[in-house]
C-alpha cells in the first residue's frame, strides 16, 4: 500500500512549501516547488543542495503511478539519472504492495528488475573485474561508470550530484542478473532479471 505521511507536517527548509512524503522511509527527497535536495531524518529536515532539473524523457514509467508486472503491483515513489558518457540510464525505486523495495534500470530499452541482497562475494574487496570472467555461475559481462546527474521524487538513501560509482553486471542463464554497485565506503549486490517491457502494465 502507498504511504502517505499526513501525521507529519514537513516544510521545505529553501521556501517553506509542503513537502508531501509517500516512503515512510524516505532519507531524501526533492522539493517539487523549488527544486532542493532535502535530507530526512526523524523529524528534521534539512536543506544539502539543488537537484538539477531533469529534462522530460519518454517512459513508461511515472512517479507515483502504479503499474503490474506479473501479477504484481508496483509504485515508483523516486528516480535517479545515471550518465555514462556518451548518454543515461535511469533507476527507478519502486515498493510493491507488501512494501518490498525494487529497482528498476531503464536503459536504452533495456529493463532489468532488481532488489537489494546480502551476499557473500567470492572475492576480495580490491579485485580488479574483467569482462569475461566467471565466478561460479555467473560471468562478467559488463563493467562501467555512472554519474549521478539529478533525481526526483524519494529515496531511501542519500545520493550527490556528481557523485560516481563502478557497476559491474555478472550474468547467467535465463536472464538473470547480479549487479555489484562499487564506492569507496561500500559494495552493495542486486539480484534481480533482464524484463520485457511490453509485459508491464499501465
Amino acid at each position: 500500500m502507498l504511504y502517505k505521511d499526513e501525521q507529519k507536517s514537513h516544510n521545505c527548509p529553501q521556501c517553506g512549501d509542503l513537502l508531501n512524503i509517500y516512503f515512510k522511509y524516505a532519507k531524501l527527497i526533492k522539493c517539487n516547488s523549488c527544486g532542493s535536495a532535502i535530507f530526512l531524518e526523524d523529524d528534521a529536515v534539512k536543506l544539502i543542495g539543488q537537484s538539477a532539473v531533469l529534462s522530460p524523457e519518454p517512459s513508461l514509467i511515472q512517479l507515483h503511478k502504479p503499474f503490474k508486472f506479473q501479477n504484481k503491483r508496483f509504485t515508483p515513489l523516486g528516480k535517479i539519472r545515471y550518465s555514462y558518457g556518451r548518454g543515461f540510464w535511469e533507476e527507478w525505486f519502486l515498493k510493491d504492495d507488501k512494501n518490498q523495495e525494487f529497482w528498476l534500470s531503464i536503459d536504452e530499452g533495456d529493463f532489468v528488475l532488481e532488489e537489494k541482497i546480502k551476499f557473500s562475494l567470492p572475492f576480495k574487496k580490491n579485485h580488479t573485474f574483467k569482462v569475461g570472467q566467471n565466478f561460479n555461475e555467473y560471468q562478467v559481462t559488463e563493467i562501467g561508470t555512472g554519474v549521478c546527474v539529478g533525481f526526483e521524487g524519494e529515496l531511501p538513501e542519500v545520493i550527490k550530484l556528481d557523485e560516481s560509482h563502478t557497476y559491474v553486471h555478472l550474468s547467467r542463464g535465463h536472464g538473470e542478473l547480479l549487479t555489484l554497485e562499487l564506492s569507496d565506503n561500500e559494495t552493495m549486490t542486486f539480484k534481480g532479471q533482464w524484463i520485457d517491457p511490453l509485459e508491464i502494465k499501465v
